[in-house]
């Protein structure tokens, strides 16, 4: 018979492997946390942006200054294409450009939304975007401040559920992209608490001292009691106004501020113009005619355009009215960004075909 100690010790091997076991994956779990991005990734991402019930399998990094890229990813596959939190960023112009217009695929932004406590970007369907200056990077040939935009991704569905540990989590990621690519930007400070995915509509007084406050003294139709919704940041790269009637969740009216040369996009002719309207009633492509026009500015040595929609059943708005209310958010837009050359929509504008 053995000894007692010997059984006691075969049976402590046994229960230190059987729990040695069941904690690798959790330490590998750690592990690959703790690296990924070069340690910027927060707790919270790991816990609120990857599905509890699945463990991680890789992480990865990448950086190079002489192409200004940055990109880092954290994910429960090893499948390339599947990554459970990215994150990817650019100091060159071209890169910047196309992943801004990815956000604008409708023509209207009507799905991003402004970010809280003056952060430098805007949320969409597809990620956390937010543009730095680069003061370290200087200027490009053609005179405009070098900048640093990053997306912040998850997977589909989970940032917009977790929409406050998405906003801290591309906050560290874009502060590390910044970092890597020596941008030389005062790193972001993350808020409390994002905005809600869908800003609560306010009354006209109650947005005074915002960027929709202009609303106010605007000459808007009689007889109808308006709320607006404000996904504006002067710090972002766009500013948006939503009016609503009183009790109303459809949007009337919307006005679009968009600055950067990346919104400087190809006019269709104004005969194809006239003629289009979105499916669900948004009229918003006649603004971009020869006829109408668009607001446009210079703005920090880029482009800004502003642009306005509206239903086609709100009263009193036709063609000539709604250019009047553009011509006032370009105005305030211009004094709040301290722009130049403001050309106000009419006739006159040039209008470049395709």
């Amino acid at each position: 018979m053995l000894p007692r100690w010997v059984k006691v010790g075969v049976v402590a091997a046994v229960v230190l492997a059987a729990v040695g076991y069941w904690a690798k994956p959790y330490a590998n779990d750690w592990w690959l946390a703790r690296q990924a991005c070069g340690g910027a990734m927060p707790d919270e991402a790991v816990d609120k942006l990857i599905p509890g019930d699945k463990h991680l399998a890789s992480d990865y990094e990448y950086v190079s200054k002489e192409l200004g890229t940055y990109s880092c990813a954290l994910s429960d596959s090893d499948t390339y294409r599947r990554r459970g939190i990215s994150a990817v960023g650019y100091t060159n112009r071209d890169s910047q450009d196309l992943m801004i217009k990815r956000a604008f695929h409708d023509g209207t932004g009507r799905n991003a939304g402004a970010l809280p406590e003056g952060l430098p970007g805007f949320d969409d369907e597809a990620g956390v975007r937010l543009l730095l200056t680069c003061p370290s990077l200087g200027k490009d040939a053609e005179g405009r401040p070098r900048r640093l935009l990053v997306r912040t991704s998850a997977e589909r569905g989970v940032m917009k559920d977790q929409r406050d540990a998405s906003l801290r989590t591309a906050v560290a990621l874009t502060n590390e992209a910044s970092k890597k690519l020596g941008c030389g930007a005062e790193p972001l400070k993350a808020p409390a608490r994002a905005l809600p995915e869908d800003p609560k509509p306010v009354s006209l007084s109650a947005a005074a001292g915002t960027a929709c406050g202009w609303l106010a003294g605007a000459k808007l139709p009689k007889g109808t009691n308006w709320t607006v919704s404000i996904a504006a940041n002067d710090a972002a790269p766009l500013s948006r106004c939503e009016l609503h009637r009183y009790g109303d969740d459809e949007v009337a009216m919307f006005f679009n501020a968009s600055y950067g040369d990346w919104s400087e996009v190809p006019f269709k002719d104004a005969a194809d113009e006239r003629a289009s309207s979105s499916a669900d009633g948004w009229v918003t492509q006649p603004l971009l005619t020869a006829e109408w026009g668009r607001a446009k500015a210079r703005c920090d040595a880029e482009a800004a355009n502003f642009e306005a929609g509206s239903r086609n059943e709100v009263p009193g708005i036709k063609g000539p009215q709604l250019r009047a209310l553009l011509t006032a958010f370009a105005q305030d837009q211009v004094k709040r960004h301290g722009c130049t050359d403001l050309a106000l929509p009419g006739r006159e504008l040039s209008v470049p075909k395709r």
